[in-house]
């Protein structure tokens, strides 16, 4: 078992030190509340380069080389990563560098040296060019459903953001930003190791006392009021069409948000679930098809995803869309849910077995002001049934809030082959509506005064 403990510093950086006395390595992990969801379009991209600029050296260590020196020189290794709504730098080292680790990330948080910006640029731009055709369009299929599903509003956005505004970010730029986002009060460290809570705690303070402590950044919320499928087209040529089938969710604070996990489980956790059985499996349409749940903390976004060759689409789309109908109308059954559940609960006790596991998702349910306790979202799984699931299907797989996104060498009857699963997809609910056996959500998917709740939820330890 481990043991965890939530406390601040003076300068409002939040900590979770987690206790686990049979570790042979520790993990230190800074979470900062800032990401793609926290730009502009002009801004875009800005939070992705400064998280590639903070490798390039700190007031104590003059470069990038000297950095990594230092870093591989505790036995430790770096990797950082910037998602939608946040981002995190995570340090892995043998227990005895835990003090030294800390250190650095802090130091990397608080006094980054941010050199070299132009050799970064270069390495960025060869980045955003793996998504990007010989004309610069944007060709990555995740990204376009993102975009497709969240419209405008920044969750929309890449995260790498485009060459121009890459090219275009200047140091100042770099410099306002982390200013704005990197502060005590916009930052959670979280330590995994084998070593007593207050050693660790001294260790934190030691190494992040210098942040500012700043305010809190919220982002706006994301309205989510579509009200008729969308489907794009992208050409490009290749031996294969990608396929995203996607819809709008509730976020990570309603009270469906397990029950929406689970379903996304029954659909595709293993081999054995519907997903793979039907598409790999009975049908051959494709050599692997995924299914996806992104739970923000106001929003968020299911998809369906896989790679197949282009007069496969149009089947491909019927026989997911049909899945997703059936359990919807249907529901899944006793038997799909009881191993859901049991292979999420298994998840959650293997957390044990992994340091930054645990301190990622201990660190940034904190960060979310919502800090976990794994007891009770075991309690909250227990509860979860058939009818929840059904009901959770219902909300998300709803035929007006269909997105799907096809980027491939698509020929005319192709498209519109898939186009006519998707009036098939519609009609099967239509029908469904005419004899009381399904019943519309509400419009609004997202509540704006409890999606702005969920995004200021405030966490004082």
């Amino acid at each position: 078992m481990h043991s965890v403990a939530f406390g601040s510093l003076p300068n409002g950086t939040r900590t979770v030190v987690i206790h686990r006395p049979h570790l042979h390595r520790a993990a230190v992990t800074a979470l900062v509340g800032v990401g793609s969801r926290y730009e502009t379009p002009k801004s875009n991209g800005l939070s992705h380069l400064l998280e590639h600029m903070l490798f390039r050296g700190t007031a104590k260590h003059s470069d990038a080389h000297a950095l990594n020196d230092a870093i591989e020189r505790l036995g430790g290794d770096l990797t950082a990563t910037t998602h939608a709504d946040y981002s995190t730098y995570e340090l892995s080292v043998p227990p005895d560098a835990v003090g030294r680790a800390c250190s650095i990330v802090g130091a990397m948080l608080c006094s980054p040296a941010m050199g070299q910006l132009d050799v970064e640029k270069a390495i960025v731009r060869e980045e955003i060019l793996e998504n990007v055709d010989d004309d610069g369009r944007l060709l990555d299929p995740d990204t376009l459903s993102r975009r497709q599903v969240f419209g405008k509003h920044p969750l929309g956005l890449p995260i790498t953001g485009s060459i121009d505004n890459v090219e275009r970010f200047t140091d100042r730029d770099l410099r306002a930003h982390h200013e704005h986002y990197y502060v005590g009060a916009n930052v959670v460290v979280a330590v995994c190791s084998p070593h007593a809570t207050d050693r660790v705690q001294r260790m934190i303070d030691k190494g992040f006392a210098t942040l500012r402590e700043g305010k809190p950044r919220v982002p706006t919320v994301a309205r989510i009021k579509q009200r008729r499928a969308r489907i794009e087209y992208f050409p490009r040529m290749g031996s294969q069409t990608c396929v995203r089938l996607a819809f709008a969710t509730p976020g990570e604070g309603a009270e469906m948000a397990r029950a929406i996990e689970i379903l996304a489980r029954v659909l595709h956790d293993g081999m054995s679930t519907r997903l793979h059985r039907r598409i790999c499996d009975e049908l051959g349409l494709a050599y692997d098809v995924s299914a996806g749940l992104e739970l923000f903390r106001d929003v968020g976004v299911f998809d369906v995803g896989a790679c197949v060759a282009h007069e496969s689409v149009p089947r491909l789309a019927k026989e997911v869309l049909t899945m997703l109908g059936d359990l919807a109308l249907e529901g899944p059954t006793a038997a799909e849910v009881d191993k859901a559940v049991r292979r999420y609960s298994f998840e959650l006790d293997a957390l044990a077995d992994d340091p930054h596991a645990l301190a990622r998702e201990y660190g940034s349910s904190a960060l979310w002001g919502r800090p976990l306790d794994l007891d009770v979202t075991r309690k909250s799984l227990a509860g979860i049934t058939v009818e929840s699931v059904r009901r959770a299907a219902r909300v998300v797989f709803t035929p007006m809030r269909l997105n799907l996104t096809l980027v491939g060498d698509l020929s005319r009857d192709e498209r519109a082959a898939v186009r006519s699963a998707a009036r098939s997809f519609r009609e099967r609910f239509s029908r469904a509506l005419c004899t009381g056996a399904w019943r519309p959500p509400a419009r609004v998917l997202v509540r704006p005064a409890v999606a702005r709740a969920a995004l200021s939820a405030a966490w004082t330890p």
